[in-house]
C-alpha cells in the first residue's frame, strides 16, 4: 500500500466525526422545529435565484450564499436522499397554505 492510499483513508477520529455530523442532521430532520429552521436558511441562501446583481460586492455575496445552501443541500441528501425534495414540498405546501387563508378572508 503506498503513502497516497493511507492519506485516502480516513482515520477513524474522521469516520466517528462524520457519523455524528450525519446524527445531528438526522435529528435536525425529524423534528418540525429543524425542518422549518433549514428552509428558512435554503431560503436564505438564495440557490434558485440568479446570483447576478450587476455589482460585484453583491454578486460575491450572494453567491456565497448559494455555495452555503449548496453545501446544506448536499449533507441532507447524504443523510437521506429523499429529504432534501420532502422539504421542498412542504415549502411549496405551506405557501399553498398561506395563499389559501388570504384568499378565504372576508372582507
Amino acid at each position: 500500500m503506498s503513502e497516497h492510499d493511507l492519506s485516502e483513508q480516513p482515520s477513524r477520529a474522521q469516520e466517528l466525526y462524520r457519523d455524528q455530523i450525519v446524527l445531528d442532521l438526522e435529528a435536525v430532520l425529524s423534528i418540525p422545529q429543524g425542518r422549518r429552521v433549514l428552509l428558512r436558511l435554503l431560503e436564505r441562501c438564495g440557490v434558485y435565484r440568479s446570483a447576478f446583481t450587476g455589482e460585484t460586492e453583491a454578486t460575491a455575496l450572494r453567491l456565497g450564499e448559494q455555495n452555503i445552501g449548496l453545501w446544506l443541500i448536499a449533507q441532507i441528501e447524504d443523510v437521506d436522499p429523499t429529504e432534501y425534495p420532502r422539504l421542498l414540498l412542504e415549502a411549496a405546501q405551506k405557501r399553498d397554505k398561506e395563499t389559501v387563508n388570504v384568499l378565504d378572508v372576508d372582507e
